[in-house]
């Protein structure tokens, strides 16, 4: 009886847990807002995918990297490059399963217009890292271990 309880209790209440995940659909000048500032605050904005395996394979990575700096100036940004029309199939259960509490957008913008403006270099490949502090941003075009994020982070929380 206990069991049917708590899965019936779980079927109310998961509706209510998906959608309490807000996750913006943005352009790309709305998501420049996010982090071009002068506060001491080190962004790391990531551009990812669900369907991206090496994406896929290095955020958890990056969810350890965002618990353990959760007291420090310091601000994740997901960027999900996913179709806006697959946020609640894809993106929302793909957050709630794997635990992310770093903020997530799905950009929806023309990728011809703001892959230049991340970086000159960038053949729109994903994933991609951007970290930025104080307008200066640095450029990261492969997957990204935890112990090269703790290096990249380390240094510019001090």
């Amino acid at each position: 009886m206990k069991s049917f309880k708590t899965f019936i209790l779980f079927i109310l209440l998961a509706p209510l847990i998906v959608m309490g995940q807000n996750i913006e659909v943005i352009k790309f000048h709305e998501l420049e807002k996010k982090y071009m500032n002068d506060s001491d605050t080190l962004y790391l904005v990531n551009y990812w995918a669900t369907w991206c395996k090496p994406c896929v394979e290095e955020l958890p990575d990056f969810i350890k990297l965002n618990t353990l700096l959760k007291d420090q100036k310091f601000k994740m940004i997901l960027v999900s490059l996913d179709f806006p029309s697959q946020i609640d199939s894809r993106v929302k259960p793909f957050i709630r399963e794997n635990g992310i509490q770093a903020e997530v957008v799905v950009l929806d913008d023309d990728a011809n217009v703001w892959i230049n403006k991340v970086n000159k270099d960038w053949d729109g490949d994903i994933p991609v890292t951007q970290i930025i502090q104080k307008q200066k941003k640095e450029f990261y075009n492969s997957t990204l271990t935890y112990s090269e994020l703790i290096d990249i982070t380390e240094i510019k929380l001090k």
